[in-house]
C-alpha cells in the first residue's frame, strides 16, 4: 500500500494517516476475545473472534459487525487465520441454534442482525478454496436463509409476509426490537412500526443470497439448485421494482406492506440495489443523483434526510459500513468518481477527529465532521467496523487506476 500516494489524495500528511493505520494495528489485539464455553448469558464460540471496542460494552461478536472486519482481515499475515475462524463460529451458530443471533449471547437469540453470511462464506472460499468446507458452509447458508429469513412459522421466524419480501422481526414481536434486528437501532425511518415496513436494504441482502446460492451451486454442480435460486432471485427483483421503486422520485424506498404504500423517507438504505447489483443502468443514474444532491455532506454521507426527530441512525450521522455499500454501489455503476471522493472525505474525516481525540469512533457526523451524535448510550470508542472500513478504503484508492 502507497501511503504517501494515498495521504496525497485524501489530502493529509502521510505522517497522520500512518499513525491511523498504526492505532488500528496496534488496536486489533486490544479487541481479540476467546470463550470456548457458555458463561452465564456469553454463548461460547469455537474460535476468538473481535468484538467492537475495547471497553464494558459490545464484548461478543456481533453478527453483522464481521462482515468489514472479516473483508478487512482475510488477507492480513497476523489475522486471516481469526477471520476465517470468525465466519466459522457463525456457521456454528446456525448449526446449534438455527439462527445467527444479534450477537454471542442467550438474551440475543430472539433476533439477527442484516444477513451478510453469504459474503462471508465466499470471502472465506476464495481465500482458501476448500471445497468440502464450501459445501457444508453453504448449506448452513442455505439453511439460515430458508428457515429464518424467508420463515414464515409464526412467532419464531415469521419474516417472510409480502409478495416474496421479508421484513425485520423479533421472537416479542415487538417493534422496538425488530428495529433492533435491523441494526439501525434507532431510527425514524421506521416510524416506530418497523414490523409494518418491508426494508429494502434487507431485501436487497436476500436478493444477493439468492445469487450467491446460485454461484454455489454452480460451482459445486447442482444445476436444479443454481436455476431455483437464479429464479428467486428474479422474482425479488420484480416485488423491489414494483414495490420499493419509486419514478417520480427517482430513488428506492422502504414499503409499508400493512398500508400497502411506499415510505417517500430518504434514507442510505435507498443505494443497497446498487451494491447489490439489482438495479437497472437508469435507475441508478437517478439513486446517484439523490446521492450527491441530498445525501453526501462535507465528510461523507449522511443516513437520511433530516427527520422532525433525529435518532443515532439518522442525519447528522453516518457509519463506516453504510459508506461502504454507498461506495460498491457507486463502483459496480461505474460512478468511480463519486465513489472516490465519498471515500476520501470519509478517510479525512477519520483522520480529522482521530487527530482531535486520538481514537477511531463507532459513528462520525458527517455535515460538521466531528464524533457522532449519541443516543441510547455514549458513542464508543475503538472501533471495530470503523477501522475495517478504513483498512479497506485505502486499499481501495491504493488499486484504482484513476488516482496518480
Amino acid at each position: 500500500m502507497d501511503t504517501s500516494k494515498i495521504a496525497k489524495q485524501i489530502r493529509v500528511s502521510e505522517k497522520d494517516l500512518q499513525s491511523v493505520l498504526k492505532y488500528i494495528e496496534d488496536y486489533w489485539p486490544k479487541l481479540v476475545r476467546e470463550h470456548k464455553k457458555d458463561v452465564r448469558s456469553l454463548i461460547g464460540l469455537p474460535n476468538p473472534y473481535i468484538v467492537p471496542t475495547d471497553g464494558e460494552a459490545f464484548q461478543e461478536q456481533y453478527y453483522w459487525d464481521s462482515y468489514p472486519i472479516v473483508r478487512a482481515l482475510i488477507d492480513h499475515p497476523k489475522y486471516s487465520k481469526l477471520a476465517i475462524g470468525m465466519v466459522d463460529n457463525l456457521l456454528y451458530l446456525v448449526k446449534r441454534f438455527g439462527i445467527i443471533p444479534n450477537a454471542s449471547r442467550y438474551f440475543f437469540l430472539s433476533r439477527s442482525q442484516p444477513p451478510v453470511l453469504s459474503m462471508m462464506v465466499f470471502l472465506v472460499y476464495e481465500k482458501t478454496k476448500n471445497k468440502k468446507w464450501f459445501a457444508n458452509a453453504i448449506k448452513l447458508v442455505e439453511e439460515e436463509y430458508r428457515d429464518v429469513w424467508m420463515g414464515r412459522v409464526h412467532l419464531r421466524n415469521f419474516r417472510n409476509v409480502h409478495r416474496g419480501l421479508s421484513r425485520y422481526y423479533d421472537l416479542n414481536a415487538l417493534n422496538v426490537l425488530a428495529e433492533a434486528e435491523s441494526g439501525w437501532d434507532m431510527t425514524s425511518r421506521f416510524m416506530g412500526k418497523c414490523l409494518d415496513i418491508l426494508p429494502v436494504d434487507l431485501n436487497c441482502l436476500l436478493y444477493l443470497y439468492e445469487v450467491d446460492l446460485a454461484r454455489a451451486y454452480d460451482i459445486l454442480g447442482s444445476p436444479g439448485k443454481k436455476k431455483k435460486y437464479l429464479d428467486l432471485a428474479k422474482k425479488r427483483v420484480r416485488s423491489i421494482n414494483n414495490l420499493m421503486w419509486s419514478e417520480r422520485g427517482g430513488y428506492f424506498f422502504d414499503y409499508d406492506w400493512v398500508e400497502r404504500k411506499i415510505s417517500h423517507l430518504i434514507t442510505v438504505a435507498g443505494v443497497f440495489p446498487l451494491s447489490v447489483g439489482l438495479a437497472s443502468k437508469s435507475q441508478a443514474e437517478r439513486v446517484v443523483n439523490v446521492v450527491e444532491k441530498t445525501l453526501q455532506k462535507n465528510y461523507g454521507v449522511v443516513q437520511s434526510v433530516r427527520f422532525f426527530q433525529n435518532m443515532q441512525w439518522d442525519y447528522p450521522n453516518g457509519w463506516a459500513p453504510m459508506q461502504l455499500r454507498v461506495v460498491e454501489g457507486l463502483f459496480n455503476y461505474g460512478f468511480d468518481h463519486l465513489a472516490e471522493r465519498i471515500i476520501k472525505k470519509w478517510l479525512f474525516l477519520n483522520i480529522k477527529v482521530f487527530g482531535e481525540t486520538g481514537f477511531l469512533w463507532e459513528k462520525y457526523e458527517v455535515v460538521h465532521g466531528r464524533v457522532g451524535v449519541p443516543d441510547r448510550y455514549p458513542t464508543q470508542a475503538g472501533f471495530g467496523w470503523t477501522n475495517a472500513v478504513f483498512l479497506i478504503f485505502c486499499e481501495m484508492l491504493s488499486k484504482s487506476s484513476k488516482i496518480a
